[in-house]
């Protein structure tokens, strides 16, 4: 399960360039993670965790720095704060993948994994509400 983790991150740094990420690759560390107009900031970090079952349990939830707001100064919608990870606290947007939305395949490429999951959460983060 490492040689695919880490291919995943290898397919995250050429869209996000700067990864960390934890020992056993249970984490990853978007640093920095370029946002859509209508945010409060320009960039934050953005952390995912891979649960155990990982890559057949897709990751749930996304988490940012913690104070993030839409430009307007409101609170995004699924948002909750302040959420203790990696002994830092985090802002956490409620993101979940629907069952049987998500069918990773033995080949990275031809299925999900976690590029296409970093799309949908870009995608959510330009919803702006």
């Amino acid at each position: 399960m490492l040689e695919r983790r880490s291919q995943e991150f290898k397919l995250l740094q050429h869209r996000y360039c700067k990864l960390e990420n934890g020992p056993n690759m249970e984490w990853v560390v978007i640093n920095p993670f370029l946002l859509p107009p209508g945010w409060s900031a320009k960039t934050t970090r953005l952390l995912v965790l891979l649960p155990p079952g990982y890559p057949v349990t897709p990751p749930d939830n996304f988490y940012v720095e913690s104070g993030l707001r839409l430009e307007s100064g409101a609170q995004p919608a699924s948002y909750s704060e302040p959420v203790s990870q990696l002994g830092q606290e985090w802002g956490q947007f409620s993101y979940h993948i629907e069952a049987g939305d998500w069918k990773p395949a033995t080949d990275i490429v031809s299925g999900h994994n976690l590029l296409t999951f970093m799309l949908g959460v870009e995608g959510r983060l330009s919803e702006l509400n």
